[in-house]
Parts: structure tokens; C-alpha cells; sequence
């Protein structure tokens, strides 16, 4: 069975099948690979100079090949789907197994797909030649990618340069063409169509907003009509109770009670302005004394001092009481208080000083003897 050869060359749009009868021609592409390039010289004299990839093909069972099965025979695989060969209907994660053609070409392989890569010296017919070249028909369609396909600006007319397609003659015998719709195109019709729908937007929305505005106003004249109702009814049942009181204390002869006059209104008193602060006198600083006075101050210290040795003296030999260990406690706490007194402004004479601190040091002195001679007697039983 002869093998058959479907070439195709991108550029002009072309495809031609051609059949190989002779096996010399046919083992040129025996042992080739899917994606692999072959020279085409040994296919004729027109041949020379192309170069063709082989991009697939098919058994004489119609088993496609399959990219990177590399087989040179059938086998059955596991797909799901992610791969041709298999379209999965049932679930997601469907899989099945299912027979493929290794991507190695053998003899048995009926047809093979190829490109034209590399273009020879002489030009095919059908293929390469200028009279093959078919336009495309599938050109875009949106009005933006059409103005970038041909450069044009925005004033150019993108219904000049869609891509048209020649039908059959009609009955007059003009050429007819189909060229698909332009999308996103601007005209004036749909400039216009789109301000009547936003004028219709905007009519719809002021309707709604007035029939919303009426309903308001109706609401509130309803409840003020209900309110006032209501305010009659009490003031008619208020002067009814009234009136029965006024009836009730007729019979009864009592004397009806003054109303009571209404309270007047209270006169806002007028402020009263703030009160200025009065500054505190400042006290007088204290003066250091001078070296006389120190004098005087140690001279009585000394006799301080004597006094207590002397009392402690006497007291030695002696159990002492709770009641003296506490005054004996308490006396230096009133020697540093007089020491305190004395440390007062220079302002006074010194003889006051003097009599201040004479004063007390008597009686702590009287205090000690009493307490001594409780403890005296204390020994004695």
C-alpha cells in the first residue's frame, strides 16, 4: 500500500497530499521521529533545496501518533485526559486506557504530516508557487486589534480593512462577500443609543425619587392628622372629668379649689464678675547668727549637758523602772526641740532665747527626782 505525504507551507496558506508509490521515496522517512527535519531532494528534481518537519501522522488503522511514545508500533496507555488521545466525559479524574501509535515512523504508516520549513530552487505548484497563496479569513475582529494590525488612528474607518470573504455570485453577477461584525466599534448610532440610555437612566431614577418624596409627604400628613385626633379626644375627656368634679362638689356644697396662677418665668441673674486673687505676704527669711550669739547658744548646751550627767549619776546603782527608760528616752527628743527654738530669726533679743531654754530643763529635772524615788522605794521592799 503506498504512503501518502500531507505538506503544507504556512506562508502562502497552502496544502497539497501527495501519494508515494515508489519505496525509495518511502524510506526516506522510515526510523524519523515526530519534530525531526528531513531533506527532501530524494522526493524528485523539483525537490531539491526543501527541507520539511514531520509533525505527525497516522497507521493504516487510524491509531494517531503521539508525541514522545517512542514506540514504533501500537501501545495502550493510561490518559486522562491531560494529553491527546483521550477526552474525559464521565467525572473529573476520569482516566481510561486507550491505544496509541508510537511517535517512530514504520511502514506501517499510511499518511504523514509535514511543513515546509526551507523553500527550494523551483517553486510547486499549489504549494509555493504565487497563484497558491489563499488569504486568510480568519483576520480579528475587534475595531482596536484591527487599527493595530494596519497602523490606522482613530479617524481611519475600521470597516475598510476587515477581512472579507468571497461567496458565490449572485443572480446579477456582482461579487458577494461575508465579513464578520466589527466588535466594540463606535458610530454615531451607538453614541447616540447609548445618551438615550442614560438619559433613560436618569429619568427613571428623578421618578423614583419624587414618587419616594410624595410618599413621605403623604405619611406625614397622616400621622399629624392622628396626632391631632388624638390631642382633641384627651382635651374632651379632660374637660368631661373636669366638669363631672365640678358637678360632684355642687352636690356636695364644698367650694371649688382657686386654680393655681401659673409660675413665672425665672429672671436669669446677672454674673457676678470673678474675684481677684489676693497675694499671701511673703515670710521673712531667716539671717544667720552672728558669732556672739553662737557663743551664748554653746554656753547653754554645755549646761544642758551637765545637768543630765549629773541626774544620771545619781540614778546609777539604782534598778531602773519602765516609766524612767521612757523619760530618759523622751529627753534627748526635747533637747533637739529646744535646739530647734532656739534656731529662730535674729530678730529677737537674745535674753528671751535664753529664758526659753532655761524653762524647760527644770522640768524634766523635777520629773526624774519623783521618778527616782518611786524607784527607791521599789528597792526598799
Amino acid at each position: 500500500m503506498a504512503m501518502k505525504l500531507n505538506i503544507s507551507y504556512p506562508q502562502h496558506g497552502s496544502q497539497k497530499l501527495i501519494e508515494l508509490d515508489d519505496e525509495k521515496k518511502t524510506r526516506l522517512f522510515y526510523d524519523k521521529r515526530m519534530a525531526e527535519e528531513v531533506t527532501a531532494d530524494a522526493l524528485g528534481d523539483e525537490w531539491k533545496g526543501y527541507v520539511l518537519k514531520i509533525t505527525g501522522g497516522h497507521d493504516k488503522q487510524g491509531f494517531a501518533m503521539k508525541q514522545g511514545v517512542l514506540l514504533n508500533h501500537r501501545t495502550r496507555l493510561l490518559l486522562d485526559g491531560s494529553t491527546t488521545g483521550f477526552h474525559p466525559w464521565k467525572r473529573p479524574g476520569h482516566r481510561k486506557r486507550k491505544s496509541v501509535r508510537g511517535c517512530i515512523i514504520g511502514p506501517d504508516i499510511a499518511v504523514i504530516n509535514a511543513i515546509i520549513i526551507k523553500k527550494g530552487e523551483q517553486d510547486l505548484p499549489g504549494l509555493t508557487n504565487p497563484d497558491s497563496v489563499r488569504p486568510s479569513l480568519r483576520g480579528p475582529k475587534r475595531a482596536s486589534n484591527i487599527r493595530k494590525l494596519w497602523g490606522l488612528t482613530k479617524a481611519d474607518d475600521v470597516r475598510q480593512f476587515v477581512s472579507r470573504k468571497r461567496i458565490k455570485d449572485g443572480k446579477n453577477g456582482k461579487p458577494r462577500y461575508k465579513s464578520p461584525k466589527i466588535q466594540r466599534l463606535v458610530t454615531p448610532l451607538s453614541i447616540h443609543r447609548k445618551k438615550r440610555r442614560i438619559a433613560i437612566k436618569k429619568q427613571r431614577s428623578e421618578k423614583s425619587k419624587k414618587a419616594a418624596d410624595d410618599y413621605a409627604a403623604l405619611l406625614a400628613n397622616i400621622r399629624r392628622e392622628k396626632r391631632k385626633a388624638l390631642i382633641e379626644k384627651r382635651r374632651a375627656q379632660s374637660e368631661r372629668k373636669s366638669s363631672r368634679r365640678s358637678e360632684r362638689k355642687s352636690e356636695k356644697g364644698e367650694p371649688e379649689k382657686p386654680e393655681k396662677p401659673e409660675k413665672k418665668e425665672k429672671k436669669e441673674r446677672p454674673q457676678k464678675p470673678p474675684k481677684e486673687k489676693k497675694e499671701k505676704p511673703q515670710k521673712p527669711k531667716k539671717t544667720k547668727k552672728g558669732p556672739e550669739e553662737q557663743g551664748e547658744g554653746k554656753a547653754k548646751r554645755q549646761k544642758k549637758d551637765t545637768s543630765e550627767t549629773s541626774e544620771t549619776s545619781k540614778s546609777k546603782g539604782k534598778p531602773k523602772s519602765q516609766p524612767e527608760a521612757k523619760a530618759k528616752k523622751d529627753q534627748p527628743a526635747q533637747g533637739k526641740a529646744k535646739e530647734q527654738k532656739t534656731t529662730k530669726p535674729a530678730e529677737k533679743p537674745a535674753q528671751k532665747t535664753s529664758e526659753k531654754t532655761t524653762k524647760p530643763a527644770e522640768k524634766p529635772a523635777e520629773k526624774t527626782g519623783e521618778k527616782t524615788q518611786t524607784g527607791s522605794k521599789t528597792s526598799n521592799r
